[in-house]
């Protein structure tokens, strides 16, 4: 039962919890006790996923080193980063012994909670629907700019975070839900109810985030979307998916064409102008320039011991996506970074393709984004990597198989 609760809580309410210093959420803790109660599962899930488990043993290497040459020079902040970002993966062990359906049942109630909750942000406001200590982490503040309020000129938000205080990190879990839950067959009329309402309002929350990092490269993989949803339909589902699809979008573009709809101007100016007319990616591209142009200044050794273990961290800048892990931990904890995930994504497309697009638009988002750095992203990332990756998971039943043959045969003899 602890394990579906985390499972529940990591997803619906991650930031759940008071500040102590640092942020201590009740999702950190029951993924202790989940951890505990599934720890025989962790070296087997890792073992089966090929390349997975040098790369995990290659990236923590790179970060324990890294931290042994910066010991007492960091803060409890940059303490807590390298504890996520090493212990995260290990969620895959928990992701992989809990029972698929239930794990995917929570996964759709909680999009529906995390989706509806940032509608309900932008109809009444995030302070004034905020209950704190559950919506968000007791003794932060909702005002603050990287929390996502306040993040326009005239003080109101672009993003909205739900319950996962920043409009990236809700925007990462749309991205991975839907992919996943499109993939789903469920086995009750209620559950298929649950399906479409939850794909349904995490599109509604994945525009509402504001997330420009993960929307551009989700809104680029579509077109793939849809071509593996369409495989995993018979016949009939088929033409009624494109029937479907296509009245929708002309009902779509009808209305944008008819109407001066305000939502809509703000989504344009938010995900199209805003992009176009900034080439510096919210000033992510200054910060990459001045971090390479403080490597240049160095001499032989302290380049040598970049490489190596990265900078020392009291000399880092802000600096955000997947440069960071090269400053913070070397070009060895980048590397087993970078192949750590791509090893499970590459296991998640051999067992599972459809949903394996939300993670490659995650990896994309990564390469300028550094929501990998905070909690629960990368415990999310793992989590769903682990039940997708599980033997005998997301296996189209024969009955079905054989009832959408039928179909083809019927239709194809009339």
């Amino acid at each position: 039962m602890s394990v579906y609760f985390f499972e529940f809580m990591t997803f619906a309410f991650p930031k759940a919890g008071a500040q102590i210093g640092v942020p201590l959420t009740i999702a950190m803790f029951l993924f202790l006790f989940a951890l505990l109660k599934c720890h025989d599962q962790v070296i087997p899930g890792f073992m089966q996923i090929k390349g997975l488990a040098f790369s995990y043993l290659l990236f923590v290497s790179a970060v324990l080193v890294s931290l042994l040459f910066n010991l007492g020079n960091f803060p409890v902040f940059q303490l807590a980063t390298v504890m996520v970002v090493i212990a995260s993966p290990l969620a895959l062990g928990i992701g992989r012994s809990i029972n698929p359906q239930v794990a995917l049942k929570l996964l759709a109630v909680s999009l529906v909670i995390v989706g509806g909750y940032a509608l309900i942000q932008r109809i009444a406001g995030i302070v004034h629907t905020a209950v704190p200590g559950v919506t968000y982490t007791l003794g932060q503040n909702l005002a603050d700019k990287p929390i996502g309020y306040g993040m326009a000129a005239s003080g109101e938000a672009q993003k909205m975070p739900s319950t996962y205080q920043n409009g990236n990190g809700a925007g990462l879990f749309y991205a991975m839900s839907i992919p996943i839950l499109l993939s789903w067959l469920p086995l009750s009329i209620k559950q298929k109810v649950l399906k479409v309402v939850s794909i349904f309002i995490g599109c509604v929350g994945l525009i509402l985030s504001g997330s420009r990092s993960i929307m551009i490269p989700f809104v680029f993989s579509l077109i793939f979307l849809l071509v593996f949803v369409k495989n995993r339909l018979g016949y009939r589902h088929q033409m009624l998916f494109f029937s479907s699809l296509m009245f929708f979008t002309a009902i779509g573009v009808v209305y944008v064409l008819r109407t001066d709809n305000q939502f809509l101007q703000q989504l344009y100016l938010r995900y199209i102008d805003q992009t176009l007319s900034d080439p510096t990616a919210a000033g992510r591209t200054s910060q990459f320039v001045s971090a390479f142009a403080q490597v240049n200044a160095l001499n032989g050794f302290d380049f040598l011991r970049f490489l190596c273990v990265g900078l020392p961290w009291d000399q880092i800048d802000s600096l955000e996506g997947i440069v960071s892990t090269l400053f913070n931990y070397g070009l060895f904890g980048l590397l087993g970074f970078l192949s750590a995930l791509a090893a499970a994504i590459y296991g998640i497309y051999e067992r599972n393709k459809l949903a394996s697009i939300g993670f490659i638009c995650v990896f994309v988002a990564f390469i300028v984004d550094g929501s990998f750095n905070f909690p629960p992203t990368l415990m999310n990332f793992f989590f769903l990597a682990g039940l997708l990756t599980h033997q005998g998971v997301q296996k189209r039943p024969e009955a079905t198989r054989a009832r959408d043959q039928t179909d083809i045969t019927s239709l194809k003899g009339g």
